[in-house]
């Protein structure tokens, strides 16, 4: 807020996306913007689903929900059609999409339709979930450049989408911003995609901009608009924020007569004193105030661009973040861990014949090679496994080579204790991406498949996922196949002992195994506990 920002929507994204994470976080945005009084609006990125099973706990102000272009790509994302995403939308006072060219084509849902027409389709479907529902008030996010390069290939490509998509969400007649981002597989340098940002918000004219702190996504890994930008590039476009956020920031003391904003650690301090304050904390400001320079310094030990007073230093700390990613994209899995962390495995790879080849090219890590195949089918002569372990480099091999002996032993203890056969041999797997999984599992016959896999990079952290999945359909028959749709797979993300402890990540693994193999279910079909 400091920087002028917030004044469409305060969001925030959930590490964990289970219920009561998300009844907390809501109550968190709201007492934001009540003891602030703030005039704008606030919302948790989860999903309609788990919103609307929140709403029996708290208030939740915007209804969120990622959409797409074929009905295959919604059920994908949240496991419903259209009629049924839009009977729990009408719960909802104000509702936020997101999209973004090539979420259906990467997740295989396309069915022949190019980029464009299916996001064109997206909008329709925005509008015509505003039209049934008689929503009040309706945002559409477009996330362009969060996929990778398998569908924009540099900049100039990016560029010319985010365009594409402004012309058809202004001739749609809705409200669309943009988040114009980029992975770090990409290769888009951050000054780069400042550059593109900036002639974006010109020729684009977007009806929001998204930001984050830093330019780089703490929790997703994807470079992006920083709040520190915005000052600048709506003097550069003669745009301001909405006045009624204006006036409520002056009369907070952030922001001056001149509209311009005062992105300092006092402002921060004093918004932070405010804050605690409306909230019945009966210290004197000064000492609350101190508290919050205070809190501001850890933030940034820990790495975050917040009370960062000069900007070469910022871009200073996004561009070792770049260099770091670009590293880890390249890593190989360091032999000697492996052997620690899984005495008993076979190494296989799959038909990407490259690093680049595998970052280009994603199915081309979604295959195993014909003859690795063989050997993982000859595994187990006997009783299949009713689990499965499989690890893949993934975009990060060095999360395999700090995350893996912290996180495999203590879950193969805790599987044990729970009475499940787990494989003796664990799958190894070169230049693997999440699908790989899938085969392995058709190959041994598994009820369920853990695949550990090192996430994108893009935090500065090593982080790995488990990709938990059940491979039995409703009568019991396999439906393990390469092309399962990555709604069936459970995600427990961001493994690392400044986001999600290993430890930690072994008992929820655990005990999302059990509840898969209770329930005979996973991905979105799973039920929470």
């Amino acid at each position: 807020m400091s920087y002028g920002c917030g004044d469409v929507i305060i969001g925030l994204n959930p590490a964990s996306d289970d219920l009561d994470t998300i009844v907390r976080l809501e109550q968190l945005l709201e007492q934001v913007v009540r003891r602030l009084n703030l005039p704008t609006r606030y919302c948790v990125l989860s999903d309609i689903v788990k919103q609307h099973a929140a709403r029996t706990q708290t208030r939740i102000d915007v209804g969120f929900q990622s959409l797409g272009g074929t009905s295959r790509s919604l059920a994908g994302m949240v496991g419903l059609d259209v009629d049924a995403v839009t009977d729990l939308a009408r719960g909802f006072d104000g509702l936020y999409f997101e999209t973004g060219q090539g979420s259906e084509v990467t997740n295989g849902a396309a069915e022949s339709i190019d980029m464009v027409t299916l996001e064109a389709r997206s909008y329709g479907l925005a509008r015509h979930i505003r039209y049934e529902t008689s929503s009040r008030w309706m945002i559409v996010n477009d996330v362009a450049g969060f996929i990778g390069p398998e569908v924009f290939r540099d900049a100039q490509q990016l560029e010319r989408a985010c365009l594409e998509d402004m012309m058809m969400a202004k001739l749609h007649g809705i409200s669309m911003g943009l988040d114009v981002c980029a992975t770090f597989h990409m290769g888009i340098a951050p000054s780069a995609l400042r550059r593109l940002t900036a002639r974006l918000v010109d020729r684009a004219a977007p009806a929001y901009l998204m930001s984050v702190a830093g330019n780089a996504d703490p929790m997703l890994g994807y470079l992006t608009t920083s709040f520190r930008e915005h000052p600048r590039l709506r003097r550069q476009a003669g745009r301001g924020i909405t006045s009624s956020m204006e006036q409520r920031m002056r009369a907070l003391g952030a922001m001056g007569n001149d509209g311009e904003p005062k992105p300092t650690c006092s402002t921060v301090a004093q918004l932070y004193a405010a804050y605690a304050k409306a909230g019945g904390d009966r210290r004197s400001s000064s000492s609350i105030e101190d508290e919050g320079h205070r809190r501001l310094s850890e933030l940034r030990e820990r790495g975050f661009d917040l009370g960062v007073a000069d900007p070469s230093a910022a871009e200073a700390r996004v561009d070792a973040i770049y260099a770091h990613a670009r590293r880890a994209l390249y890593a190989s899995v360091d032999e000697g861990i492996i052997r620690d962390a899984s005495p008993r495995c076979i190494q296989v790879r799959t038909t990407a014949s490259s690093r680049d080849d595998y970052l280009a090219h994603p199915p081309a890590g979604e295959r195993l090679r014909d003859e690795e195949a063989r050997a993982i089918a000859a595994l187990y002569s006997g009783q299949e496994p009713q689990v499965q372990i499989v690890i893949s480099d993934g975009l990060n091999a060095d999360a395999i080579n700090e995350q893996l002996r912290a996180l495999l032993p203590p879950l193969r203890r805790l599987l044990s204790d729970q009475g499940r056969h787990v494989g003796e041999t664990d799958v190894v797997v070169q230049n693997g991406r999440v699908r790989a999984g899938y085969e392995i599992g058709g190959l041994v016959g598994a009820a369920v498949v853990i695949h550990v896999i090192g996430e994108r990079p893009g935090t500065g952290l090593n982080t790995l996922s488990a990709y938990v999945t059940f491979g039995r359909d409703e009568s019991g028959h396999s439906r393990w196949r390469r092309d399962l749709d990555h709604a069936a797979t459970t995600a427990i993300c961001g493994i690392h002992p400044k986001g999600k402890p290993p430890q930690a990540a072994a008992e929820e693994i655990a005990r999302t195994v059990a509840r898969i193999l209770e329930q005979r279910k996973s991905g979105v079909a799973l039920k929470a506990n």
